[in-house]
């Protein structure tokens, strides 16, 4: 897909002005250039967005920009926290509840822990940490904490992050609002064979009976045999059974959000299929990081332009007897904009 270079530039020095990249013209200059090759070849990775920028500049060589691509992400100058936190406040605005979903996925030798904003159809990746798949043993606990507290450093005066994550993250040492920053909360998915006692009655969860759609809130129960945790817990029977943990503010998020976490693994699948992830090779976990911040950028544009395109869904997607099949924001933008270059937007979420 091709985006309107200038319009680009513009968006990406507003995004980044108060950034260490900000603060040089010839490094936005890069971002830009870089992220509009990245957007046109769908190919993550040095040589992709190298590729991608040649075919939109006709007087660049590709070793130049491979060159280039280079440099931008081995610059200690790059902070993908600072990036991170950009596109963070540009969505987010104007949002009290803040619904993110963390979840691992493997790139290379690479276990990439991902925070992403769970919005409608899809996940928008904003921020990560990457470590070596051999270095994640007995540090595993540790890292998924680091993780949920450096997101509190996104957080805006007045925001709640209600945090989902799948069973055994950080072994649930707590589930509800974390004990140390109380505007974060935990929503947990728990094993099905986990203990629960509630008014005395005592049963592993999936001995709790439920009809297909029920939904069943417990504002006080007791988890596990051994270390008990006292929260709150939410029984459904959605499209499968699911138990999840959290606390009496998270209720409301827990039951109408949680079915939205899949979207989470199939931003993922995106990721690695449609722009090539899983050939990505990199040498330390920060290169990785800051390509992953860049990619961020890529879905965040592509996310605020597939709204405005909407009406090609009817044109394009199958109808299946079990509903309606989805295209995914990337192929949607793909095919409307094989015809025409697109000028590139980032609203906040809660004005699509």
């Amino acid at each position: 897909m091709q985006v309107e270079d200038k319009a680009l530039q513009e968006l990406i020095t507003s995004l980044l002005q108060d950034t260490q990249l900000g603060s040089h013209a010839a490094r936005l200059k890069s971002v830009s250039h870089l992220l509009a090759g990245l957007l046109l070849t769908q190919e993550a990775g040095l040589s992709g967005m190298a590729r991608g920028s040649v075919l939109l500049h006709e007087e660049e060589h590709f070793r130049a920009k491979l060159k280039q691509a280079y440099y931008l992400i081995a610059n200690p100058h790059f902070d993908a926290w600072e990036i991170s936190k950009a596109l963070y406040d540009q969505l987010t605005q104007a949002l009290t509840e803040v619904l993110i979903a963390v979840d691992w996925t493997q790139v290379g030798r690479f276990m990439v822990l991902e925070a992403s904003l769970v919005v409608e159809g899809r996940a928008i990746g904003f921020y990560s940490r990457s470590i070596l798949k051999e270095d994640l043993k007995d540090r595993q606990r540790v890292f998924e904490q680091s993780l949920e507290y450096a997101l509190e450093s996104f957080r805006r005066p007045g925001q709640h992050l209600h945090i989902m994550v799948d069973r055994g993250f950080a072994a649930l040492d707590y589930v509800g609002p974390s004990p140390v920053y109380p505007c974060v909360h935990r929503i947990s998915r728990l094993k099905a064979n986990m203990i629960l006692n509630w008014d005395g009655i005592e049963a592993p969860l999936q001995q709790w009976p439920l009809y297909e759609g029920e939904t069943v809130l417990i504002e006080n129960a007791v988890l596990g045999r051994k270390k008990k945790v006292r929260c709150s817990v939410v029984l459904a029977h959605l499209p499968e059974r699911c138990y999840l943990a959290c606390d009496p503010r998270s209720l409301p998020v827990a039951c109408k959000n949680y079915q939205k976490r899949p979207w989470v693994e199939e931003q993922n699948r995106d990721l690695k299929s449609l722009f090539g992830v899983r050939k990505m090779r990199f040498l330390n976990a920060l290169r990785l990081e800051r390509m992953w911040s860049l990619l961020g950028l890529a879905f965040a544009l592509i996310y605020t332009q597939a709204q405005t395109i909407v009406h090609w869904l009817d044109r394009l997607s199958r109808k299946y007897k079990d509903g309606r099949r989805e295209l995914s924001w990337v192929s949607l933008v793909k095919y409307a904009h094989w015809l025409l270059p697109f000028v590139p937007e980032l609203k906040p979420l809660s004005v699509q």
